[in-house]
């Protein structure tokens, strides 16, 4: 394996925010109609523009549970993209790794898997096992894998954000914002546009099984094409959802919600209300 600061060498030639600030966003969207909402960090955008439609507690540094793992398959994606990474590449999975909780695929240790196939059980089913043997491939060790999606993160301008581990489970210190969560959402809308349709997948095939995507708007709010859940204990049920319309499109930040069944019926709330709201101007 070449050196882990070679690893991510290419992305950090990128060190402005690739989007409007989010506080100009609120400007933007200033004067439209209030909604409540009982999830405790909450943002509802327009894409590309960031103008703000919904904003509670926005800023809030959050526990973002397994919507972390947007910053694992964006580095996922940039090193497919740079070469340093093959979907064809059969990646061992450590003691570490298929020793993961939750959410799961059922890797073997020392069991060798396609890193394609080990992308998809972790965007499709959130599956730790198969999260923490990509982070362990790219950077030697989750803890240096932590390491590098916070440097990435301040690249990005994502300032609430810190973690600790690559699939989101509640650790000191791992926090972000539904701010931040927005805007990391933006950078794969923006930089890997053939990548996005894999969140949209309804299952993906993995061990001789079918493993279900655990996205509640899919099929249920029109135009709904991706993104990724989370739940723990300590940071509840959330969501970053995305839909478009005809040219206009949606970013969904929910978190902090009490079950699945609040998630999934706040998320849909949400999204449809949004596009009831006249469009910003380009």
């Amino acid at each position: 394996m070449r050196p882990f600061l070679l690893l991510f060498l290419p992305t950090c030639l990128i060190l402005t925010p690739p989007f409007p600030s989010m506080a100009a966003a609120a400007e933007a969207g200033r004067g439209a109609p209030a909604i409540a909402t009982p999830a405790k960090q909450a943002l509802l955008v327009e894409y590309p523009s960031f103008r703000t439609l919904l904003a509670k507690n926005a800023g809030y540094r959050m526990r973002p549970s397994s919507m972390t793992k947007l910053m694992t398959a964006l580095l996922v994606f940039e090193a497919l993209r740079d070469g340093r990474l093959s979907g064809e590449e059969k990646i061992p999975a450590s003691k570490h790794a298929a020793g993961q909780r939750g959410s799961r695929v059922g890797l073997r240790r020392g069991g060798r898997y396609p890193a394609r196939e080990l992308m998809l059980a972790m965007i499709v089913h959130s599956a730790n096992d198969a999260t923490v043997a990509l982070a362990e491939r790219l950077a030697g060790s989750e803890k240096a894998f932590a390491a590098a999606m916070i440097r990435r993160a301040r690249q990005l301008g994502l300032r609430d954000t810190s973690f600790r581990n690559a699939t989101g489970f509640t650790a000191p210190g791992h926090l972000t914002s539904a701010r931040d969560i927005a805007r990391l959402a933006g950078v794969i809308l923006a930089r890997f546009p053939d990548r996005y349709p894999l969140f949209a997948l309804r299952s993906v095939r993995f061990g001789g099984r079918n493993w279900r995507n655990r996205n509640p708007v899919l099929g249920r709010v029109e135009g709904a094409d991706g993104f990724k859940t989370g739940y723990t204990r300590a940071g509840g049920y959330g969501l970053v959802a995305s839909a478009k319309r005809g040219s206009r499109r949606l970013i969904l930040v929910v978190n902090g919600l009490k079950s699945g069944n609040e998630r999934q019926q706040e998320a849909i709330r949400l999204l449809r209300w949004g596009f009831d709201q006249p469009a910003g101007r380009e």
